[in-house]
């Protein structure tokens, strides 16, 4: 396994493996941190609640199938009214706030 830390690589390291000079001055310099070996951290609450919101997410269809499903037997039973009105209303909403965004209104 390779990783990559600041642009130089950080490769496992046996009895005959040669040190790579400027990684060891950068060392004895301080400039990869005050800490020789691994640095301790923490990952917040938020942190994780961010990346179990990622995978939630992309894991998600995107779609509310109970919606969809409500939808669907609305349209069987013939229950299901279109607001012809609300659409054309919604699409010159749209229609203004686009031409807005692109400087044509």
């Amino acid at each position: 396994m390779n990783m990559k830390i600041n642009g130089v690589d950080v490769r496992p390291t046996t009895g005959s493996t040669p040190v790579n000079p400027s990684r060891a001055r950068a060392s004895e310099t301080g400039l990869q941190g005050s800490a020789k070996g691994p640095r301790d951290f923490e990952v917040s609450q938020t942190a994780r609640q961010l990346a179990d919101l990622e995978t939630r997410v992309a894991q998600s269809s995107g779609i509310n199938e109970a919606k969809v499903e409500a939808i669907r037997l609305a349209l069987e039973r013939g229950e299901y009214q279109i607001d012809t009105n609300k659409i054309a209303d919604q699409l010159m909403k749209l229609d203004w706030e686009i031409g807005k965004a692109s400087g044509r209104i």
